[in-house]
């Protein structure tokens, strides 16, 4: 593969301990106990689903309003989540494929922040082009960030993958008429979209970016 477009949370970086304890602080705002909070199904419905699957479902668990839950989460989350780091090997894998002439893009529903992380980490050097939420394109699984990129950069589709931590990646590059491969690191996903592959280490994604 010639051209990657990469998912951002839970792909790049490992946010999801940080949403997990914003989900519940925000939970814990609207007076739900601890002892009723379960973090582990908290983080297993945002990485099945979305956050926006977690808001619906725990909403109406603990008899909460959407719209409220939705925007205490928004105003706790982006603090904690500057505290994310990258996936061991990252690093590694964008300096040695971009060195191979590999060409890297962002596509995440995140906004400014996951260039900001990015930046903070000297990543960004590895990036041809950023498209996040403020970019005004549509969620994934909708391919149009994708094509944004595709048809302003005339990228090789059959040379281009989309790499993604949950279904809903997996679709949107399927939709876009490129590969794509999941990265499950932890063997989460049931229902994964039909990647072309699946990993589970980033070291096996590096090796296949190279191979490939």
């Amino acid at each position: 593969m010639k051209n990657v477009i990469w998912d951002f949370d839970g792909t790049l970086f490992n946010t999801y301990p940080e949403m997990v304890k914003a989900f519940s602080q925000t939970l814990a705002y609207f007076n739900i106990e601890d002892f009723e909070i379960d973090t582990e199904d908290i983080y297993a419905t945002m990485r099945r689903g979305s956050v926006g699957t977690a808001v619906k479902k725990f909403s109406a668990i603990y008899g909460l309003q959407e719209t409220q839950v939705r925007d205490k989460f928004n105003h706790i989350e982006p603090e904690l989540v500057q505290n994310a780091r990258p996936f061991e090997g990252i690093a590694d894998l964008l300096k040695e494929t971009k060195l191979a002439n590999r060409h890297h893009f962002l596509e995440t529903h995140r906004n400014q922040l996951a260039v900001e992380l990015l930046n903070e980490f000297e990543l960004t050097q590895y990036f041809d082009v950023m498209v996040t939420k403020d970019d005004g394109v549509k969620r994934k699984p909708n391919p149009e960030g994708i094509n944004l990129l595709c048809e302003k950069f005339e990228l090789d589709r059959g040379e281009t993958v989309m790499i993604g931590d949950r279904k809903l990646d997996i679709e949107a590059g399927n939709n876009a008429g490129i590969n794509s491969w999941l990265f499950d690191y932890d063997h989460l996903i049931i229902v994964d979209g039909q990647p072309n592959k699946r990993f589970t280490q980033v070291d096996d994604i590096k090796k296949s970016l190279l191979e490939d």
